[in-house]
């Protein structure tokens, strides 16, 4: 019986945000925030969860990791579709953070 392959954890190192809610648009996944190893579109890094990657972030003062999610934005009355951070006690890790 041949093993499942689990795809690794991908790194996002950076993101680009918009108006008017700051929202994420895209991310840099691999290597580091000045260069990325590649880019990803918010819908793309969401696709990629639904089909079972994973994705999350790293604390540079702390060392701490925190897991990437597909998330809605919770402004009142803005329904579009996002990812964010797990939340924890450390801010460099935050998606929000990076932007």
């Amino acid at each position: 019986m041949a093993k499942e392959r689990i795809p690794a954890s991908e790194k996002i190192v950076c993101v680009t945000t918009e108006h008017p809610h700051r929202h994420i648009i895209s991310v840099g996944v691999g290597g580091d925030a000045q260069v990325p190893i590649k880019t990803m579109t918010v819908d793309e890094v969401r696709a990629a969860i639904t089909a079972g990657g994973s994705f999350h972030t790293v604390s540079p003062s702390a060392n701490k990791v925190a897991s990437v999610r597909k998330a809605t934005c919770g402004i009142p009355g803005c329904n579009v579709d996002t990812i964010k951070s797990s939340p924890d006690a450390v801010t460099d890790n935050n998606l929000d953070e990076m932007g």
